[in-house]
């Protein structure tokens, strides 16, 4: 241990501490005592202290094409993981370019940190080279922004900022510090890194507990609804004792899919609204009552109970809550597993299995069909059936987000990342990429539609420079749904060739499996472009959340 209580440098890789460092390599070993291991960002004259010295830290950086795949693989890499993910962008257009990705964090409440440079503090309202007040554009998609305004405080910074981004509701945060500042240099002796901070769990009211204890062992067809909050918590193993416990049915929603495998015998997927319309008594944990969840408009439900660690969630869109606890996912959970006994929902299951088969068998016979073009549901079951269970399917957004809710299972927290309420598209590729360094070795495919595919197809160039075996499954209906403007055939496969991948078109149902398989197998990037039928039949019962 060094002077002043301060671990040495490098964590032991350095015989001793320098002498003196610059404001990047501050950076870089702040990240390192954080726990950072991959970085994603591209570079700039801005932050390029920081750039340089990430690998004597031991951090990978993932350089990416564009700064909006630093951010949302920063998120990517929170959703693959639990963990606070990282990005780091320059000045100016840096910033702007990764401000979706924060605003998609920002919806979903992911952790993340964004760092960037930005013009010298000297040169503010000069006309310096891309200055820009970044701080009022970060401050609006951002839970937590701040500028550093001396170099040795950068370490103190860092630890702010992963602070803010692990507590209560998890979200983005942002820190800039300016070039003047990041390479300057300072005394090692005048600099303190202050000790890591964990997130402590938020215990909810014991006195509430009991009440909805009370409330779900008086129902007759109680259910669950487990949301991002429990990924968030890291509460997947309560969620499972809980139900376990209880005997009450579930469905899993967002960053909890997976959390229970859907082929738990009291698990229904992500199909959320056939159990909760039958349901009786509703246990919310983690899940905002918004767009996606019917705005939480049951009035058929005798009771909702509602657990969230924001207080702001607790009846949004003043939707009744018969017991609203302020609480962590899985301290809550743990408690209320210790409150209840097994309760006789057998019929209840029974009921809802029922119920779900007439929908299955609708799911099956489309993803048996033989017709020309391809139907998306054949594309996902096809899919399905060639994956290991640890394999993560990022489904981007807009239609085809519908076929992979219905077609695509989860059996393993942190594999199906969800969207946000902000209605990204094209985002998914930077989710694979941080998938694929969180797993190596796993499975990862990128399920998109032919119009999002244009957004950040580029990123493939990434995965082959890092050598990341992302899948790309194009359902590619020939333009953009809803507003039906046509695209045509594109042959997108041919892209792959030139980042050192293969890529095969799909036209005839036949030819799906094989192109499919050998994709899988492929140790680097590739494409499977899939014609499907622009006007798909539906199946009962079908559902968009």
């Amino acid at each position: 241990m060094s002077p002043r209580g301060r671990p040495e440098w490098g964590g032991g890789v350095a015989a001793s501490s320098p002498a003196r460092v610059n404001g990047g390599e501050l950076m870089a070993e702040a990240l390192r005592r954080e726990g950072v291991t991959h970085l994603f960002g591209l570079g700039g004259g801005h932050i390029n202290p920081t750039w340089w010295a990430a690998p004597s830290a031991g951090i990978t950086i993932v350089d990416v094409r564009h700064e909006a795949a630093a951010a949302h693989a920063a998120e990517g890499w929170a959703l693959a993981t639990g963990d606070v993910g990282v990005c780091i962008v320059t000045a100016g257009p840096g910033l702007t370019n990764a401000v979706t990705g924060l605003a998609n964090a920002f919806n979903n409440g992911s952790p993340m940190v964004c760092l960037a440079g930005s013009a010298t503090l000297r040169g503010q309202d000069t006309g310096e080279v891309e200055m820009l007040d970044q701080m009022a554009i970060a401050g609006t998609v951002t839970k937590w922004a701040r500028r550093v305004y001396h170099v040795d405080r950068i370490p103190e910074y860092v630890a702010m900022a992963f602070t803010e981004a692990r507590s209560g509701r998890p979200g983005p945060v942002y820190l800039e510090v300016p070039i003047d500042l990041i390479h300057s240099d300072v005394a090692t002796a005048d600099v303190v890194f202050p000790s890591r901070v964990e997130p402590q769990r938020q215990l909810p009211d014991p006195a509430l507990v009991a009440r909805a204890a009370d409330v779900l062992s008086s129902a007759k067809r109680p259910a669950i609804v487990a949301g991002s909050g429990v990924w968030w918590s890291r509460a997947a193993a309560e969620l499972r004792a809980f139900v376990e416990r209880t005997g009450v049915p579930i469905v899993t929603r967002q960053s909890a899919r997976g959390t229970v495998p859907d082929d738990h015998p009291l698990c229904f997927g992500n199909d959320w609204q056939s159990v909760v319309y039958r349901a009786d008594t509703l246990l919310v944990v983690g899940k905002q009552l918004d767009y996606f969840f019917g705005y939480g408009f049951f009035p058929h439900l005798e009771h909702l109970v509602q657990v969230d660690v924001n207080p702001a969630e607790i009846g949004r869109n003043r939707v009744p809550v018969s017991v609203g606890i302020v609480g962590d996912a899985g301290a809550t959970l743990s408690e209320l597993t210790a409150a209840m006994k097994p309760l006789p929902t057998e019929e209840w299951v029974a009921a809802l299995r029922e119920a779900a088969g007439a929908t299955a068998a609708g799911k099956d016979a489309l993803a048996a069909s033989d017709r020309t073009p391809v139907h998306p549901m054949r594309v996902c079951r096809e899919l399905q059936s060639l994956l290991r269970r640890d394999a993560t399917v990022v489904a981007d957004a807009s239609n085809m987000l519908m076929w992979a809710n219905a077609g695509i299972a989860a059996y393993t927290g942190g594999c199906n990342p969800a969207m946000s309420n902000l209605g990204c598209i094209g985002h998914g590729v930077a989710f694979a990429l941080a998938a694929a360094c969180a797993r190596p070795g796993t499975q990862v495919v990128w399920l998109v539609g032919d119009g999002s595919f244009g957004f950040n197809a580029m990123e493939l160039d990434t995965a082959a420079r890092f050598g990341l075996p992302v899948t790309t499954v194009v359902l590619n209906n020939l333009g953009w749904s809803g507003q039906w403007v046509p695209l045509g055939v594109r042959h997108y496969e041919r892209l792959a060739p030139g980042f050192d991948g293969v890529g095969e078109l799909v036209e005839e149902p036949a030819q799906l499996r094989p192109a499919l398989e050998r994709a899988l197998a492929f140790e680097g990037p590739s494409i499977v472009n899939v014609l499907v039928d622009p006007e798909p039949e539906y199946f009962p019962g079908r559902f968009l959340g």
